[in-house]
């Protein structure tokens, strides 16, 4: 049997004194497993980048265009007391944490040139003043400011739209009636629609007998009169009803003083 014989393999003089040296682990790297970088890959997804927890909030506009609490971009502010005097100059952090926060906020409804420098010269007229400004803010109730804000919100009566009943009976007496008709030039001259409303209580049913054809035709007369008197008015719906029984007559009045 032929045996084949192996030269000795030479190696460099470096690599041999790294053989010599150099323990065996560091000679040969451990080899991670393939699924670790998969681990790396799921703990990466879980981080969370929360930011500096000193960074100032951005403003927040409210409806009308203010900006409250963190939202003022100035160290200090001057406060609006109860009897609308200013405060002096104070920190906007130890502002913010006099107050409840729960119920309470800074309102920013201005500014002025800072205090510290009122006395320095103002600007030509035309001229901008670049004197240091400082806000001018007001604690606010916040319970009370969104019932405020709410109620602005609700769309305002025509007053045109409000009627107002003007109750009258065929055998009303004329101090009686002078009231009621004074009332009715009243609510025309406020804009308001006047339904003038014969017979609706019982006295006038029960003295219904009592009304001639002609007492009746001269009240509604003097009615129409009355109304007349107020710029503008007149009958906006034709009268219903019967001379004498029930009945309900409609006034308005066009460009009166309250439009």
């Amino acid at each position: 049997m032929k045996v084949i014989a192996h030269s000795p393999q030479l190696i460099s003089a470096a690599e041999a004194l790294r053989l010599v040296f150099l323990p065996k682990w560091r000679q040969h790297p451990p080899c991670l497993p393939k699924s670790v970088p998969l681990r790396c890959q799921h703990l990466n997804l879980q981080h969370r980048n929360y930011g500096p927890r000193n960074k100032a909030s951005t403003a927040t506009p409210l409806n009308d265009g203010l900006i409250r609490d963190e939202g003022i971009r100035a160290p200090e502010i001057q406060i609006v007391g109860q009897d609308n005097s200013l405060r002096p100059p104070a920190s906007l952090r130890g502002s913010l944490a006099s107050i409840d926060r729960s119920t309470q906020f800074l309102m920013q409804v201005g500014e002025k040139v800072h205090p510290r420098f009122a006395d320095a010269p103002a600007p030509d007229e035309g001229h901008r003043d670049d004197r240091p400004k400082i806000p001018v803010c007001k604690i606010v109730d916040k319970l009370s400011y969104r019932q405020a804000q709410v109620a602005k919100a609700k769309p305002k009566k025509n007053p045109s739209t409000l009627s107002k009943e003007v109750e009258l009976n065929w055998t009303i007496g004329p101090h009686d009636l002078e009231h009621r008709l004074k009332k009715m030039r009243e609510f025309l001259n406020d804009g308001r629609r006047v339904e003038v409303v014969f017979g609706k209580k019982r006295r006038g049913w029960m003295q219904r007998k009592d009304v001639t054809e002609g007492k009746a035709k001269g009240l509604l007369e003097m009615i129409r009169d009355q109304a007349a008197t107020v710029e503008g008015s007149k009958e906006w719906k034709a009268l219903e009803g019967e001379e004498g029984g029930e009945m309900r007559m409609f006034f308005e009045a066009k460009g009166n003083k309250s439009k």
